[in-house]
């Protein structure tokens, strides 16, 4: 059963119309205790090795020292049996988790990594790329979007039909309802999900496509700029929102054909009445098969847990609402905090984290309404500057092209790298190495006639450029 934490409570059929999307875009953030994770990578032979100190505390006290919180047994459980035997201590009120892994990363902190190695005569390249939590199947994210849209579409236009639908101008509110306003819910969701995204880079992302929605809905009819003295009372803090019944009245007439000079039906009386609304909107939420749904559930969970309160109508539209525009936890509480930080020999040749100290650092907050997951990456290489110095009379391949060659290397089979490290071996500076690289040959022929051109072309761009001269001087 859905955790009544991310219901939006008291929704009403005014709510539900695209305009109201807008009351959305703020979450109440509160202060609750948080777990803190802190990873630290280090390269060894063969793999990595990883240490997580992790704790729970609710703030800080006058010293700055965290107010530390009993960490929640089930996840110590988790993280443990991910973990070598042994190799989870706990130290005070921190917990130290430690191990060598090669490959996959253990899914301790939430999520999925790899980090990996490939090494050569001519130095090493490593690669590191993790996921912490979320959820980054964004075509079934969509999927769920839309067909929350879809199911609100289809209360929306029940509960009109058992009010309106005897009036003669109802089959053009269904029409409205079935196309128009189901669209812009799920181009409500989708500007919603676009707004977090470009958040994550732009602290304006919020302000402008909540404009562009607005945009959106002025374009098609559904507001006015009119209306913004109005919309203001409504969404304001401590503001009314049955000002903008009339607002929806209007609205509705309008869609049905009915002329503004026109008298209105009696029937479009109840979108002035917000008792009377919010009866007829909950009584038919309670006769849905949605809320059906929701006691069947409810009564299986009961059996287990005798205090569980049942749902109640308006829960099905805060889960709706929550699907709809998921991310989205209006009481989700203080973000778990994490940071990880990579130890290297060099800065690395690319990451989207901070290079300090001979480390790679990165630090987020993990927020359940993140529109995308957190994720790091990083690679770096370290050339063998011994050995390419002896052979090639200079480091020639470092940064990007040392990484290329180490994937070329390492798709060698066990004999091709053999002989291939032995014709590098026997090499040594001079004039002649471009005709030595151009005349080697494997022995074991690879099943794919360029795949030594790859290599032995990065290696020929690699050395220094010949300059041609002659007895009359250069030209």
């Amino acid at each position: 059963m859905k955790s009544t934490g991310r219901n939006f409570p008291g929704f009403s059929v005014g709510r539900l119309l695209p305009v109201l999307f807008l009351a959305l875009v703020c979450a109440l953030v509160t202060g609750c205790p948080h777990d803190d994770y802190t990873v630290e990578l280090k390269s060894v032979p063969g793999g990595v090795e990883r240490t997580l100190t992790f704790y729970r505390a609710d703030g800080s006290n006058s010293n700055g020292v965290p107010d530390y919180e009993e960490f929640s047994s089930n996840q110590l459980a988790a993280i443990t049996a991910v973990y070598p035997t042994g190799g989870v201590k706990q130290d005070g009120e921190k917990y130290v988790a430690t191990g060598e892994f090669a490959g996959a990363l253990p899914n301790d902190v939430g999520g999925a990594g790899s980090y990996t190695n490939f090494t050569t005569s001519l130095g090493d390249a490593g690669f590191y790329l993790e996921r912490f939590r979320g959820n980054d199947d964004l075509a079934g994210q969509t999927e769920k979007r839309f067909h929350a849209a879809d199911q609100i579409t289809d209360l929306v236009i029940g509960w009109t039909q058992s009010q309106f639908g005897r009036e003669r101008g109802y089959a053009k509110l269904h029409k409205f309802l079935d196309e128009d306003f189901r669209q812009d819910l799920k181009n409500a969701a989708l500007y919603f999900w676009t707004a977090q995204v470009s958040a994550l880079s732009d602290t304006n992302a919020d302000e402008e496509f909540t404009t562009r929605f607005c945009q959106y809905l002025l374009e098609r009819g559904d507001v006015k700029l009119s209306d913004a003295p109005k919309l203001y009372l409504a969404f304001e803090e401590g503001g009314d929102e049955s000002v903008l019944l009339p607002l929806i009245q209007k609205l509705v007439a309008e869609k049905m054909g009915i002329p503004a000079s026109g008298p209105l039906p009696k029937s479009l009386a109840i979108l002035n009445d917000p008792a009377a609304l919010e009866k007829s909107w909950e009584t038919y939420l309670s006769r849905s098969g949605l809320y059906r749904a929701k006691i069947r559930e409810w009564e299986k969970e009961k059996k287990t847990n005798p205090k569980l309160e049942a749902p109640k109508p308006d829960d099905v539209m805060g889960d709706l609402f929550g699907d709809l525009l998921e991310p989205f936890d209006l009481f989700g509480g203080e973000a778990d905090h994490l940071t990880v930080k990579l130890a290297l020999n060099h800065a690395p040749n690319h990451s989207n984290g901070k290079w300090q100290n001979g480390q790679v650092v990165w630090t987020d907050d993990l927020d359940p309404n993140r529109a995308l997951p957190v994720l790091y990456y990083a690679d770096w290489s370290d050339p063998d500057d011994q050995f390419q110095k002896a052979h090639f009379g200079d480091v020639i391949l470092d940064g990007d092209d040392l990484s290329e060659y180490c994937l070329w290397q390492n798709s060698l089979d066990g004999n091709q790298t053999h002989e291939w490290d032995s014709f590098l071996a026997n090499l040594q500076p001079g004039d002649d190495l471009r005709e030595k690289l151009e005349a080697f040959q494997f022995t074991f022929k690879p099943a794919d006639t360029n795949q030594l051109e790859i290599g032995r072309k990065l290696l020929m761009d690699a050395l220094p450029k010949e300059i041609e001269t002659n007895s009359a001087g250069s030209k």
